[in-house]
């Protein structure tokens, strides 16, 4: 029989004391305090800056146990976070995590998500310093935190759009929202996924911040706006034109999207376009580099084996924000600021 978390401890020191065992508690890297006190104590290194940032994955809301291995919930929970970080071109450094448990979760089951999330912090030499453990009527609730650093004063925005700018973004897009459709699909069928797609279902399951991304944009200098696309292309790209006060104008044609994604899409009768600008989840990056530096960072992120694809640009003398799209033949059209809704699940 297996065991029930609620059975396994009768406080929640010793929930902590099992999940938190395996964090390394480190010193040095700045940290002077880490779990087993009340608080952890860290300092930054001269010359940066903290970034802060939390997120979190509620049971039913943004996640199922029919699409999602524990494992794969703390490791999203944790990459979503870190994508905030990588957004601004910082460096993700701790993490905090808290899980609100209802009594049908067992404690295999967390044991299982702490895998997912230590996996997740050592792709980019984190350490957990802290969270907390509670219990919950009805559904598992996973919050995390994140703290990183950034150089003083030269954190990426989104408000940092210019006209004349290019618009890019960093990897192929609406992949996990299809790995979620296949993935529901065969839930509802009661049948086991088809491995035809399985690069979609690692899209949703194990995306990765693009971390390394940032900080080549950052450190280029040639970087305006930035942001991840959590939500779906068309609601980041707002979210910068929106700050920044520019209109974009977006070339359909030239968005990444991979045959997988299109043939998936083709045996559905779904359109691609619509889980890239509005599925969510992707975790690549789109923002906006001087026109001029252009070519320089495409060949420099090709070289560090990464992609940088230039998918329209900001337009000179055009003073109200949006976002229009430039279909095939010439057609175009305002593209609307819809995106993943949290509290309705994924676009169909």
């Amino acid at each position: 029989m297996r065991e029930r978390v609620l059975a396994v401890a009768k406080d929640e020191f010793s929930l902590i004391r099992r999940w938190t065992s395996r964090a390394s508690n480190q010193e040095g890297a700045g940290l002077s305090v880490g779990i087993g006190d009340d608080a952890a104590v860290f300092t930054v290194p001269d010359g940066m800056e903290v970034i802060a940032c939390c997120d979190a994955m509620i049971e039913t809301v943004h996640f199922l146990r029919e699409t999602m291995a524990p494992a794969d919930i703390g490791y999203k929970a944790i990459m979503s976070t870190i994508s905030d970080v990588a957004a601004m071109g910082g460096i993700p450094r701790y993490a905090l995590v808290t899980m609100g448990l209802s009594a049908d979760w067992t404690a295999e089951e967390c044991d299982r998500i702490y895998d997912g999330i230590y996996e997740a912090l050592a792709l980019y030499g984190m350490q957990l310093i802290g969270g907390d453990t509670v219990s919950t009527p009805d559904a598992l609730h996973l919050s995390v935190s994140v703290l990183g650093e950034v150089e003083r004063g030269r954190a990426l925005r989104r408000s940092a759009a210019r006209p004349g700018d290019v618009v890019f973004t960093t990897g192929r897009l609406g992949e996990s929202a299809a790995g979620l459709h296949a993935l529901l699909a065969a839930a509802r069928t009661d049948r086991e996924p088809d491995q035809e797609w399985e690069t979609l279902y690692a899209a949703h399951r194990r995306p990765q911040a693009a971390v390394h991304a940032g900080r080549l944009l950052l450190t280029s200098g040639a970087a305006g706006a930035l942001n991840d696309i959590s939500d779906g292309l068309a609601s980041e790209l707002w979210e910068i034109a929106e700050a920044s006060k520019v209109h974009i104008t977006i070339e359909q044609e030239r968005l990444p999207i991979s045959e997988t994604l299109r043939r998936y899409a083709a045996a559905v009768g779904h359109d691609p376009y619509r889980w890239i600008f509005y599925g969510g989840e992707d975790y690549q990056l789109v923002g906006t580099v001087d026109r001029e530096a252009a070519d320089g960072l495409q060949r420099q992120f090709a070289e560090h084996g990464l992609s940088l694809v230039c998918i329209g640009r900001v337009i000179e003398g055009e003073s109200e924000p949006g976002i229009t799209l430039c279909e095939p033949q010439g057609r175009s059209r305002p593209l609307g600021k819809e995106g993943f809704n949290h509290f309705s699940g994924a676009v169909e």
